[in-house]
């Protein structure tokens, strides 16, 4: 059996942490008392981002990451006791798409009065004709069973239309990987917390802060307010980064794999990200021997894109990730360390200079 460590230990804690979409406070909480051991300075924002001012010296940089998770809600209640469902977020579809298939799994759903346990299951096996099969799921194929056989008494729990579920699998060690739900993005939160606990602030040329939003996974909400905290020049976005190496997928346009080393984003649906800061965060991996790999993603986005279009230069740089929208997401912990690793030497090296100087 593997040793406990600091990062996996931090990943297995944030990642079995219920964050719904929207109602992140649980994760939120989390990061407010252990970055307070770190800095005095920290705070979660009126619409519940929560942020932390590490130190340093030079201009304001934040490293970022998001706190909810893909999310179910409830949207009725039938006489017997099954919760009828919906997704969170935006539904262009009308129906589950494939890449988003957490049938057959136990979830929480985040009732009035704290989370109760469910499975979200769908009509099967021998009750199932072959006149009934179809060729994709609808989103009324899917609920929720409690178990309990009255609407009465789930609703006495406090679960009613408007509830948050989300998965409720253990994340575990998997031969030389970690694996679980909510690597998206916890897996990038357990690196924002480690490069607050590791960062030598005598040492930095920029003043850090970590954070990490709300409603990511809804249009990337919570970050449009970032820039309302202090004036930062400079992002670090951080994310799960997709993989091609795996049945199923196309190499030739997702070359990443598992195993690496850290991805650095050119591109996605959402924007580019800053050509300059990319380069120089791909220079600083070469000088510092730590492998990187380069992407561009569609059908992806990512708060990134809210940042920049607030006024703040970003990168994004991504942890490789496996069955990402899933409840069997998989990375890697030398990667995480990785990404650390890689954000701690870019804070050291010397800003990025202004774009344009008059006179000159």
């Amino acid at each position: 059996m593997s040793k406990p460590t600091a990062m996996y230990d931090l990943v297995k804690t944030l990642t079995e942490i219920p964050g719904p979409t929207g109602q992140e406070d649980l994760v939120h909480e989390w990061c407010a008392d252990h970055w307070s051991t770190i800095t005095d300075d920290v705070q979660i924002t009126g619409v519940g981002n929560v942020v932390a001012k590490i130190g340093g010296q030079g201009p304001n940089i934040i490293i970022l990451a998001h706190g909810d998770e893909l999310t179910l809600m409830v949207t009725s209640i039938t006489e017997n006791g099954l919760l009828r469902v919906w997704p969170a977020g935006r539904d262009l579809r009308g129906r589950p798409a494939l890449r988003y298939v957490p049938i057959n799994q136990p979830v929480l759903v985040m009732s009035d009065s704290g989370p109760i346990d469910g499975q979200l299951v769908y009509a099967s096996g021998h009750v199932i004709s072959a006149a009934d099969q179809k060729d994709h799921f609808e989103w009324a194929d899917w609920f929720v069973d409690l178990g309990l056989m009255t609407r009465e008494r789930v609703t006495s729990l406090g679960i009613r239309p408007g509830s948050r579920i989300v998965v409720n699998s253990k994340t575990r060690r998997l031969g030389d990987a970690i694996m679980g739900k909510a690597m998206d993005n916890r897996a990038a939160l357990s690196i924002v917390t480690s490069v607050a606990e590791r960062a030598d602030t005598a040492k930095l040329k920029h003043t850090l802060w970590v954070g990490s939003t709300i409603q990511e996974e809804n249009g990337l909400l919570g970050a449009s307010s970032i820039p309302e905290v202090a004036d930062f020049s400079y992002a670090i976005n951080l994310d799960v980064g997709l993989c091609g190496d795996v049945p199923g997928t196309r190499p030739e346009t997702h070359p990443a794999k598992l195993g690496g080393g850290p991805i650095i984003v050119h591109q996605d649906s959402s924007g580019h990200y800053s050509h300059r800061m990319t380069m120089a965060m791909a220079e600083t991996a070469e000088a510092n021997g730590i492998p990187v790999q380069h992407a561009v993603f569609q059908n992806y986005g990512s708060d990134g894109a809210e940042l920049t279009r607030r006024g703040i230069e970003t990168v994004l740089l991504t942890m490789p990730t496996r069955y990402t929208h899933s409840p069997n997401e998989m990375v890697t912990e030398p990667e995480l360390v990785q990404c650390v690793d890689l954000i701690l030497a870019y804070l050291q090296r010397e800003p990025l200079p202004p774009r344009w100087t008059a006179g000159k």
